[in-house]
Order: structure tokens, then sequence, then C-alpha cells
């Protein structure tokens, strides 16, 4: 969706995302101003489900592909090694 900032851990943007849209839903029963609030929330809401599908699914997702490509290395250098004893 939008560039992450960088400065903060995708883990607090979550929350930090979640919270904002929490209050964002209390400033729409509480005031008559809800109406200019529901874009803001519909931003809010993106932002957060961005946040946590990244921080449940893409980061555990990358974190496996790093070792599954450490482990592919090992693989093929112990290939290396078996092809250059045979020869």
């Amino acid at each position: 969706m939008l560039t992450r900032y960088m400065g903060m851990t995708v883990k607090s943007q979550s929350y930090l995302f979640t919270f904002g849209l929490a209050l964002t839903f209390l400033g729409m029963m509480l005031t008559d101003m809800w109406l200019p609030m529901v874009a803001g929330a519909i931003i809010l809401m993106g932002l957060a489900v961005e946040a946590w599908m990244r921080v449940t699914h893409i980061i555990p997702m990358h974190h496996e592909m790093n070792a599954m490509k450490k482990q592919i290395s090992q693989l093929q250098a112990e290939i290396r090694t078996i092809e250059y004893d045979n020869n």
C-alpha cells in the first residue's frame, strides 16, 4: 500500500495503526463529525490490515525462505564435494 516508515518496527506500526483505528471509531461514535472521519477510518483500516499481514505472514515467510536458502547452499556444497571426490 504505502511506503513503510523505517524508524519503527512492523509490530509497533501494527499496534499504532490499530490504536488509531480504534480512536477514529470512538471519535465517529462520540461526535457529529463522523462523516469526515470515514476517510481516515478507511485509510487506517488498510494500514492496520497491511501491518498485521506483514507481522503474521510475510515476515515469518521471509525467515523461512532465508533458512531454506541456507539449507540449499549447504546441500549444494555437499554435492560439489561429493562430485569432486568422485572425479
